[in-house]
């Protein structure tokens, strides 16, 4: 695939901290055909002197700015910038290894997919070096309706690993914008582009690095389990999944969103999702809940935790059905 440009997208906003060292992995890459397209979200710190400072030394660095409106917008208005017919994506925090485009361009390749992916080494800024901790990806080559009804079980897909095909963007309606979807616009886009039948590879290879910190927005777990219930909520009911499993997926993620926004001191709106569940799923469990969560909140997740779900559990098993 020699001659193949790979456009990379990398939103950022207010990102001066950790932008320089970002850049560099990518001009650090042995594939040198790419180009590197910097959306500027809004960004009030020194995120556009960073990166001019780049484009004086590398034609390959590329910088846009447009009013705040998000990771889907900022990535959106990269990929219609870019000239590569490859997309690959990196935000303003986290790194690549230097073989990273090198290997999955080849992997692209011989497994004729449309795109690839691979896993993730987690660190953080008081141990950048730990290769403890990964973000785990489905290794092989997928399609098809059993492949998008095992996504919408579980995201197998981080998006600072992906290269994909610029057409199957395209053809897929890339990102979502809207705001309630913010932090599961990547996950949402990887399901419709299973849905559509578009053929994935996921590596063995750890071919990035993903930053751990307090300022981002995974920091704050209400914010990881909303966009994602609701991504969830709208692919659901595509897949072939069995009722039980749907009300399994639906059911796990309402609980660890209820759970983290009591955790976060947010009880009204805990209250709000807890009765959103029980208005479709009303059983002994919820409705114990929705008497805790009234009169004993500071216990309502080590109860939860400990005493419901664990009988629940049990006597599902005695019951035959399995797992909840």
């Amino acid at each position: 695939m020699a001659g193949d440009l790979v456009s990379v997208i990398m939103p950022a906003y207010n990102a001066g901290k950790y932008i320089a060292d970002s850049i560099r992995s990518v001009v650090a890459q042995t594939w040198p055909d790419w180009e590197l397209i910097v959306v500027d979200d809004g960004s009030t710190d020194d995120t556009a002197a960073i990166v001019q400072d780049f484009m004086q030394r590398d034609g390959r660095v590329k910088y846009f700015f447009q009013e705040n409106g998000r990771l889907g917008k900022a990535r959106n208005t990269g990929i219609r910038n870019a000239q590569g017919n490859l997309i690959a994506f990196l935000d303003s925090d986290d790194l690549w290894l230097e073989t990273k485009l090198e290997l999955q361009m080849r992997a692209l390749r011989e497994h004729d997919a449309d795109l690839v992916y691979c896993n993730a080494f987690v660190f953080t800024d008081d141990n950048p070096l730990n290769e403890t901790h990964k973000l785990q990806s489905t290794i092989g080559t997928f399609s098809g309706q059993a492949f998008f009804d095992s996504l919408v079980v579980q995201n197998q897909i981080p998006v600072l690993t992906v290269l994909v095909k610029k057409t199957a963007l395209e053809s897929a309606g890339l990102f979502e914008e809207a705001k309630p979807f913010h932090g599961c616009e990547d996950y949402d886009l990887w399901l419709k582009l299973a849905r559509a039948g578009y053929v994935f590879h996921g590596m063995p290879a750890v071919l990035s690095r993903y930053r751990r910190h307090g300022a981002a927005m995974t920091a704050v777990q209400s914010n990881v389990f909303k966009p994602m219930l609701l991504t969830i909520q709208r692919h659901i009911d595509h897949t072939t999944l069995s009722a039980q499993q749907k009300q399994r997926r639906l059911t796990g993620l309402y609980r660890e969103l209820i759970a983290a926004l009591i955790e976060e001191g947010k009880v009204q709106e805990a209250k709000q999702f807890l009765n959103e569940q029980y208005s479709w799923k009303s059983n002994i469990v919820t409705r114990v809940q929705k008497l805790l969560i009234t009169i004993w909140p500071q216990q309502y997740n080590f109860i939860s935790r400990e005493c419901l779900y664990r009988t629940e559990w049990h006597l599902q098993q005695r019951l035959g059905r399995g797992k909840a």
